[in-house]
């Protein structure tokens, strides 16, 4: 079914009309099917809650609909990848292919921020030209180490796989691979490893129905001031220090825009593609790009 089309009945239109609960039925389907594929107990609702019943699903699905944005079932199975429309069989390229490319592209983006890499993060950076080098095991020449954990975590994001699967799957294959293979054992290593100068994120405790955030004077609340809604996934709150009163039920991701401008900004070839509106984009009062 198109994404687009999903849209439409997820979104736009009543959730009692004939049209949603029909579509409605097709989705509790595919759920029910992939709960039998995994061997679950429960069925997961888009939002993050699970039912041991299709019925409460399906009511819970009427009252409240689905979250925005979940156009791609990846919880219930599907692959980002069967939605891509961009995807065709002249654009896939066999492993051997594939892995020259992710070289080619290590290369240049090495090439690109090699002279710009602050002093602290050099070491880092060469680590990871290593990685990028390093074949995944002696004798590989399909996969180095650094591009292995690229198509392992695509897969892991494609498919929506929970940080304990894909550490219980990377220890399987660690088993699987030859002695002395360079695969790490956990989703926290991979991560480490693909990302040595990562940006900080700032992790902002969010309302579970989007109503406020929990910053500068509402830092310390514990319950929404709209809905009255907890903070916290378990139990009632013990006093003013929020790290004693359990995980947040909802966590809003920040990237703060100004490292990011300064690293997008410290690439020369990216640079010169940022000034392009300012410097090169044609003013005339003819319509020939968006910017006009």
């Amino acid at each position: 079914m198109d994404r687009i089309d999903r849209t439409k009945w997820m979104y736009d239109i009543g959730r009692t009309s004939t049209d949603y609960l029909k579509r409605l039925e097709e989705f509790i389907t595919i759920a029910e099917t992939d709960q039998l594929n995994k061997g679950s107990t429960v069925i997961i609702c888009p939002c993050g809650k699970s039912f041991k019943d299709s019925t409460d699903i399906r009511n819970h699905l009427i009252i409240n609909g689905f979250m925005r944005g979940y156009t791609c079932w990846s919880y219930h199975g599907e692959s980002l990848t069967d939605h891509n429309p961009c995807s065709s069989d002249s654009n896939q390229l066999n492993e051997e292919d594939s892995y020259i490319s992710d070289n080619d592209n290590f290369e240049a983006m090495f090439e690109d921020i090699e002279d710009n890499v602050d002093e602290k993060y050099h070491e880092k950076f060469e680590q990871l030209k290593v990685d990028s080098e390093k074949p995944l095991y002696n004798g590989c020449t399909k996969f180095s180490k650094l591009s292995a954990m690229i198509k392992l975590l695509k897969l892991k994001a494609n498919n929506g796989w929970s940080d304990t699967s894909f550490t219980s799957m990377l220890e399987l294959l660690h088993k699987m691979l030859p002695a002395n293979n360079e695969l790490p054992i956990s989703t926290y290593y991979a991560k480490k490893l693909m990302c040595p100068m990562g940006l900080k994120i700032q992790r902002i405790h969010a309302c579970p129905n989007d109503y406020m955030l929990y910053r500068n004077e509402n830092e310390n609340l514990h319950e929404c001031k709209v809905c009255g809604t907890s903070r916290y996934k378990r139990g009632k709150p013990t006093d003013e220090d929020s790290d004693e009163n359990g995980p947040p039920v909802k966590v809003l991701w920040y990237f703060p825009i100004i490292p990011r401008l300064k690293r997008l900004f410290a690439n020369t070839k990216t640079a010169k593609l940022l000034h392009w509106h300012a410097e090169e984009h044609k003013k005339d009062g003819k319509i020939r790009h968006v910017a006009d």
